[in-house]
């Protein structure tokens, strides 16, 4: 199983750059000839704002739908046509187009009409780079902004022995240095500047993923004096995956200590995980009645499905990875804000630094010191009722919300936009 697991991901990447290599040589030709890409009318009354990037996070199309109620705006997507998931996106992105390759993305970038901002969105760095070089030699005076939630030197260090990295780290520094401004979803950013030795002064934006007041659903439940149950939203590997990197993301061990206390375990994959990732989980659900997989689900779907249970969980331990120190201060992830959405507890590990702030500061949940604890986690949740721990998430969750925050991404724009950066 784990070798087929590995056989399949090696094929799909191999698919994948045969895919590339074969189109790049169309797009070149075109590009030399400059041949324009075909936008068609656009509403001129409108701001263009295009999001360009290689792997679609749930964020972007959040904030540009959160940007629209408040600003005209006409909202172009950009995404690599790997790394687009349709669960991800929004009816309120107005173009999406897949590029194929980077001669693709450069032809595009080119033939934009006059952008208001150009929102790169990493990781990885390499396509918002390209799309940033070519912005800045044929729309100079439109603003690139950079928007990283993870930032791959916290993890790796700024010298690595892997391929991809040794290609990719380059394209990260850039944008940090050349980028007229970043905005900052979690606290790797400013600590990744410091790591690539960047001193000068960045127009930065400090904007966590937030909840989308759209999603909100009250919690109505009451906590069980018997049957309780966990859930989990986001990624999740295969054990035919390197623990270094994948380690966190790895479940088996909270599998193991949630069904000997008979508390029911669900996880629902990301829609970009692949099936080689998950398969083992499905045979685990089939054989143990504790533990159930679920299949994924859309941003818009996903609140619904995450409200009938009880608590929220984000185990990730550094006993379970090689990932750095400096990932498990800084970090953060969407899956906490859909938590506070669904109105559901939240079980934070003490080792997310950051996360596990925001959980304690807001009283929404229960940070877990060590993930030892899991094996007698009803002890440790039943100190508060259980009452109690949803209000203060439907409180919590208004504070940190889009529709509170979004005012001041649209100042940052504008900023951006005056000073003709």
């Amino acid at each position: 199983m784990k070798k087929l697991a590995s056989l399949y991901v090696f094929i799909n990447k191999l698919k994948w750059f045969i895919y590339e290599n074969i189109t790049s040589a169309y797009d070149a030709f075109l590009w030399v000839l400059n041949v324009p890409y075909g936008f068609g009318d656009l509403d001129k009354s409108h701001k263009p704002i295009v999001y360009v990037g290689e792997f679609l996070p749930p964020r972007i199309p959040r904030m540009a739908k959160w940007t629209s109620r408040f600003e005209k705006i006409t909202s172009i997507l950009l995404c690599h046509k790997r790394g687009f998931y349709e669960k991800f996106t929004t009816p309120e992105i107005n173009v999406t187009i897949l590029f194929r390759n980077k001669w693709h993305l450069k032809r595009i970038i080119r033939s934009l009409p006059q952008p208001y901002i150009v929102h790169g969105f990493a990781p990885k760095s390499k396509f918002p780079c390209i799309a940033m070089r070519v912005l800045k030699k044929y729309h100079s005076s439109t603003p690139f902004i950079i928007d990283y939630q993870d930032v791959f030197v916290l993890y790796y260090g700024t010298d690595s022995d892997r391929r991809w990295l040794k290609e990719e780290l380059p394209y990260e520094k850039e944008c940090f240095q050349l980028a007229n401004g970043i905005v900052a979803h979690s606290l790797e950013p400013r600590e990744g500047m410091r790591l690539w030795g960047i001193k000068e002064k960045k127009k930065r934006l400090f904007f966590p993923l937030y909840t989308d007041n759209d999603f909100f659903i009250s919690n109505p439940k009451s906590y069980p004096e018997g049957e309780i149950h966990f859930v989990y939203a986001g990624g999740v590997m295969g054990s035919h995956r390197d623990k270094v990197h994948y380690g966190g993301v790895q479940f088996h061990w909270l599998i193991d200590y949630l069904s000997k206390q008979k508390i029911h375990f669900h996880i629902y994959p990301s829609p970009s995980v692949m099936k080689a990732d998950y398969e083992e989980y499905e045979g685990i659900a089939k054989q143990n009645e504790y533990f159930h997989f679920h299949q994924s689900v859309s941003q818009s779907e996903l609140f619904k499905e995450l409200s009938k249970y009880h608590y929220g969980l984000m185990p990730f331990f550094k006993a379970n990875s090689g990932q750095s120190e400096l990932k498990h201060k800084y970090a953060t992830t969407l899956k906490m804000f859909n938590y506070m959405e669904a109105g559901i507890p939240i079980l934070v590990s003490a080792d997310v630094e950051y996360q596990s702030w925001i959980v304690n500061r807001y009283g929404m949940g229960f940070v877990i010191p060590d993930k030892e604890d899991f094996a007698d986690i009803r002890r440790l949740i039943n100190v508060v009722p259980y009452e109690e721990q949803v209000r203060k998430v439907r409180e919590g969750r208004e504070k940190l919300s889009l529709r509170e925050h979004t005012p001041r991404l649209i100042r940052f724009y504008a900023s951006l936009a005056a000073s003709g950066q």
